[in-house]
């Protein structure tokens, strides 16, 4: 090149500038005296101040030297040259850069410096950042508390951020995982290794360890990394020992928590049956004591029997309610359209719910069937409406909807205008005994949800102050059909058929053979199953009906019939029970078995039993008798 200084218009000369002003480099050419010829652009002066003066003039200080001595090793070795140095601007911002010294030879034999000089301060800092993360990265994999590996197809170590005991990390990389793993945790978990290299199958299991001293809980996460570079399989096994130590004290500690709570609830409940039922016993004993007198003095005893008659029949009420609660009371369920149900209650809802409240229905769209026991279901309705006409005593609207809900529910749900109730009662209000009105038993919700659960549904309540509240029973939807009315026909009483009673407490047993007596039947009696067997072995030919009570010792009643059932099949069979044991099963009236639920009066009994023997065993009607 011929003076580069002065632009020479030749070929080369316009090659070196067009590549120089394409590059994002600084790039200049020094001569031998370390002035600068040429410059393709500048920091932050002006090209004309550079031209034609030494190199290390631009340089601060503390680099001039080491410059000057970079330079004139490349002139004189004629080899290239680098030098990194810190170059601070004018606004005071401070850069990293590196030159590059390149000697050649020029036109006329002169030699040349070719200067490239780069910015590495961003570099430099994504450098930085990276090393950094980096850092970070395996600081956290090494601390954590999980262990973590890479395995090969072999199942070898390819990496491990931790040791097992008595081992280094390169004496177990390249061995066999099952080596450092207890045999049941290596069982459990080839298969999912396996299945990670070959379908690309994530994981995750939990192997309980147990070597006779100490028991683990380990938690096995397998991820494929299949990659253009590499093909393992990553493992994290996390020690849950400790996690599923506290939950299971934090279960023990639940269930005492719900055990004193259990607790309270029963003494609240103790303490409210035994008020009620002691102001019933007090009408009784009060009526009865008055009625004996009446009848030492030769005077009627006809109000005070029926006082005392009408005290039972309460009593019989609140035990109901108690069988409710405590999801012991037995149904009868049959299918039923629930639009003509609760269309059935509204008509008598209309004559209790006061004109200042607008009662509206919103019939559900098509036929929603459910197996209910109607009375109970009527109960539901009465109990939820007349508390929604309750909370409502300026007037609002009452509103009953009824929807289907996916996958085969039937919602039922009850809402009116009136305060809401407030959060703390929300959480309390199925409690029984609970109550916010002042008056009443405090049964009425527990009952509700008694019922719904006897009948495998459930009740929940929403509300919001100012908002009102709603109360959504969920029951199970039943195939439609046809609901088949056997009818009500009034069977005589009485008769001269043979009955055998097993009943095991004394005074109901002596009530039972009284009353069967005075209507005409022969009657054979004892006091528990197993005796009940043996009568019915003796007499098998005689007798026309067993009357047996569910609950007896020695044998119970269930067990006794299906004991007599081998003796003669197809025995009528009558089952008297206080609430809804277990010991019968579910499907006892498809057996063709009627259930006579204590209490009832000698006219009830007699009817019953009346319709077994009229019956016959073909049966299927479950009778319940007055609660």
């Amino acid at each position: 090149m011929s003076d580069v200084g002065a632009g020479d218009e030749s070929l080369n000369a316009a090659l070196f500038a067009a590549l120089a002003g394409a590059s994002n480099a600084f790039i200049s050419c020094l001569d031998s005296e370390r002035r600068v010829v040429f410059l393709n652009r500048t920091l932050s002066r002006d090209l004309s101040n550079i031209l034609g003066r030494r190199t290390e003039e631009f340089i601060a200080p503390a680099h001039r030297d080491s410059m000057i001595e970079t330079v004139n090793a490349a002139l004189q070795t004629n080899t290239p040259q680098v030098l990194d140095y810190d170059a601070v601007l004018s606004g005071g911002d401070k850069r990293l850069l590196r030159t590059r010294l390149v000697p050649f030879v020029g036109p006329r034999g002169k030699t040349y410096v070719l200067q490239i000089t780069e910015d590495l301060t961003e570099h430099q800092r994504l450098v930085a950042e990276l090393q950094e993360s980096v850092r970070l990265r395996a600081l956290i994999v090494e601390n954590l508390p999980d262990s973590v590996m890479l395995l090969d197809r072999e199942h070898r170590y390819v990496w491990v951020n931790r040791p097992v005991a008595g081992y280094t990390v390169e004496q177990m990389l390249g061995q066999p995982y099952h080596r450092f793993v207890p045999p049941q945790q290596y069982q459990a978990t080839k298969p999912a290794i396996d299945a990670a290299f070959e379908n690309d199958d994530e994981a995750s299991l939990e192997t309980l360890i147990d070597d006779g001293a100490t028991t683990r809980y380990l938690l096995t996460r397998v991820v494929p990394t299949h990659s253009a570079e590499m093909d393992n399989v990553l493992l994290l096994v996390s020690d849950m020992t400790e996690q599923r130590v506290m939950e299971t004290a934090l279960r023990a500690a639940e269930e005492r928590f719900h055990r004193v709570q259990r607790l309270e609830s029963v003494g609240q409940l103790a303490g409210g049956v035994a008020h009620d039922f002691n102001n019933l016993l007090q009408v009784i004993d009060g009526n009865l004591h008055f009625a004996r007198e009446n009848l030492r003095l030769g005077e009627s005893a006809d109000d005070e029997l029926a006082q005392a008659l009408r005290a039972t029949e309460r009593a019989a009420e609140l035990t109901a309610h108690l069988l409710a609660v405590g999801r012991r009371q037995r149904v009868s369920p049959q299918r039923a359209d629930i639009d003509e149900l609760v269309s059935a209650n509204l008509r008598m809802l209309r004559r209790v719910i006061p004109e200042n409240i607008q009662l509206e229905y919103n019939s559900p769209k098509g036929e929603c069937w459910v197996e209910v026991d109607q009375q109970q279901f009527d109960q539901v309705m009465i109990n939820l409406c007349v508390n929604a006409r309750d909370a409502m005593p300026s007037g609002g609207r009452l509103t009953i909807d009824v929807t289907l809900e996916p996958p085969q529910t039937v919602a039922l749900r009850i809402s009116d205008t009136g305060p809401g109730i407030p959060e703390e009662n929300l959480l309390r209000i199925f409690e029984p005994f609970f109550t916010t009105k002042g008056a009443g038993s405090g049964l009425g919700l527990s009952v509700v949800e008694g019922i719904i659960a006897a009948h495998g549904g459930t009740i929940v309540a929403e509300s919001s102050p100012g908002a009102g509240a709603s109360f959504i029973v969920r029951l199970p939807r039943s195939e439609s059909g046809t609901v088949v009315d056997a009818g009500h026909r009034a069977p005589q009483v009485g008769g001269q058929e043979c009955v055998l009673i097993a009943e095991d407490e004394g005074m109901v047993r002596d009530q039972l053979v009284r009353a069967l007596t005075r209507a005409g039947y022969e009657v054979l009696a004892t006091d528990n199953g197993r005796r009940a067997v043996e009568m019915f072995r003796e007499h098998s030919e005689h007798v026309d009906l067993v009357l047996l009570d569910v609950i007896m010792p020695e044998m119970d009643g269930w067990q006794a019939y299906r004991k007599i059932e081998e003796i003669r099949p197809g025995t009528r069979v009558l089952f008297s029970t206080g609430y809804a044991s277990t010991l019968l099963p579910k499907d006892v009236a498809s057996k063709g078995a009627l259930v006579l639920n204590k209490p009832y009066n000698p006219r009830v009994l007699l009817q019953r039993v009346r319709e077994v023997l009229d019956t016959g065993p073909s049966s299927s009607r479950v009778s319940h008798g007055p609660i």
